[in-house]
């Protein structure tokens, strides 16, 4: 994949609801990759309180979801200004289609089963 797409993007300003639908599409993004990130944390959990995952291991899991949610709120938040909603919603879209994708830098590593 591309490490970020070049698509063409429109100077033509967006209206009062555009900018808003443009807004809660942004959102609805912002809360599925947030989602993603959680799904691994949930899941370490239900393994710490089955025993598998020790509490240090947890710490860590925790410690690393964290890194990871502030780079995706710095990702969001950067390109969240009037003059780049078309460029984040041309990123959204082209991860949409399966050309590019947002992935955290730091990741969590794999866990031994």
């Amino acid at each position: 994949m591309k490490p970020f797409p070049f698509l063409p993007v429109s100077d033509k300003k967006l209206t009062k609801t555009e900018r808003q639908e443009a807004r809660a599409h942004i959102d609805q993004y912002y809360q599925k990759k947030l989602a993603e990130l959680q799904k691994y944390i949930y899941e370490s959990f239900g393994e710490f309180y089955a025993g598998k995952v020790n509490v240090f291991e947890l710490d860590r899991i925790i410690h690393i979801y964290h890194k990871q949610s502030q780079e995706l709120f710095f990702f969001i938040s950067a390109y969240n200004s009037n003059d780049s909603l078309r460029f984040i919603l041309a990123i959204i879209d082209a991860e949409e289609r399966g050309e590019w994708s947002w992935q955290p830098k730091t990741q969590q590593e794999k866990k031994n089963k």
